[in-house]
């Protein structure tokens, strides 16, 4: 090797390790028996590296497995998890490998807070898994007292235990009205409950789907008519009524959608119009563009959503930590996304200020199509 090869070589030592100490990460450069080499400084903290040691410093000292999880980062060609040590603590580390010449270059991360995280969300997961279950089983339970109240409370307003005082009929039919709104209250919680279980069991067949939106329409038709609200239905385009999906779930997400839609609109009204998805929603919501799908929106004229509070429109958990007064309206559209989800299909929400509220859903209604995604 002549001079001006040795100096370089030298220069690019000297340059790499000011690099190398810079870099977040712990590099440590080990040769194919998995001996080390070197290492930056931040690999020295975070192990407590010593090449000075009395015996040689291997990766397996301080990584679990450590050559072996070099080799299989290799194969892969790409980061695995893996578990570090020091004589205080055990963590958890990405390691990435690459050849370095007659050796390899190892980039280790420390990702145990994020790992932690993950467990963490998994364990609460599995939590609300059991409390919904636990709820849905209570069902009965919960709501009988609540109807014993509701029914005693009409009898006395009705006189069936007789005359009441002008003051008495005033708080039974406070009683009256307050255990209608805990019966309402509940209904919806436990319904979000039953959506969101591992309970939840689906009801996939062939019904008529103009006939059922009609019908969801028309029991809420009293609300249209003391609000004075017009509500339109276009299905022109759709060639077949009959469509096979989960029955239950269609609907309850759209009674609550509509339920919403008309509780937030004072003037004007609603409009439903079936079709089938563009080539837009295609690539969009990433299926092949055919009648195997349908699209399905509603359009309200209300006074809309803050764009702010938008992401947090389905979401009751968030509703309860921050105002309570929408937390209602969350458990109708959280338990309306989230059925809406179980059948295969995809829910969008969007307002503006004054512009209203428009929902889009598509979902698969072809019976072939439901049964491959269910098997």
């Amino acid at each position: 090797m002549n001079l001006k090869k040795i100096l370089k070589n030298i220069f690019w030592v000297l340059t790499a390790s000011k690099t190398l100490n810079n870099l977040p990460d712990s590099i440590v450069f080990i040769d194919s028996e998995g001996y080390v080499v070197k290492f930056n400084k931040k690999a020295q903290e975070c192990f407590n590296l010593d090449l000075n040691s009395e015996y040689p410093l291997k990766l397996d000292d301080f990584i679990l497995d450590g050559l072996e999880m070099v080799k299989t980062s290799l194969k892969m060609a790409k980061p695995v998890l893996a578990t570090a040590h020091t004589p205080e603590k055990e963590f958890y580390v990405e390691l990435n490998a690459s050849k370095q010449g007659k050796g390899l270059c190892v980039v280790i991360r420390d990702v145990t807070k994020l790992i932690n995280q993950e467990v963490t969300e998994e364990k609460i997961a599995r939590f609300n898994g059991e409390k919904n279950a636990m709820l849905v089983k209570l069902e009965g339970d919960i709501k009988a007292p609540i109807t014993s109240i509701l029914g005693f409370s009409q009898g006395l307003i009705d006189g069936i235990g007789g005359e009441l005082t002008e003051k008495q009929n005033k708080y039974v039919k406070i009683i009256n009205s307050s255990s209608n709104d805990l019966y309402n209250f509940m209904d919806k919680f436990l319904e979000f409950s039953y959506a969101e279980s591992s309970l939840y069991e689906p009801d996939y067949k062939t019904f008529d789907i103009i006939e059922v939106l009609k019908n969801i329409v028309k029991k809420h038709a009293s609300i249209c008519e003391e609000k004075k609200l017009e509500c339109t239905f276009d299905y022109e385009t759709i060639e077949k009524r009959a469509v096979y999906t989960d029955f239950k779930a269609f609907q309850k997400a759209f009674d609550n959608i509509i339920e919403v839609a008309l509780s937030m609109t004072e003037k004007g009204g609603i409009s439903l119009r079936l079709d089938y998805p563009d080539h837009q929603d295609s690539i969009l919501y990433g299926f092949a563009q055919n009648k195997n799908y349908i699209h399905i929106s509603i359009d309200d004229t209300s006074s809309g959503i803050d764009p702010a509070e938008m992401k947090y429109l389905c979401d009751p958990y968030y509703q309860m930590e921050n105002n309570k007064k929408n937390l209602q309206r969350a458990f109708k559209l959280g338990s309306a996304s989230i059925l809406i989800r179980r059948s295969g299909g995809y829910i969008d929400i969007n307002s503006e200020v004054n512009q209203g509220i428009s929902y889009d859903i598509i979902l698969p209604i072809e019976k072939e199509q439901n049964e491959q995604r269910n098997s």
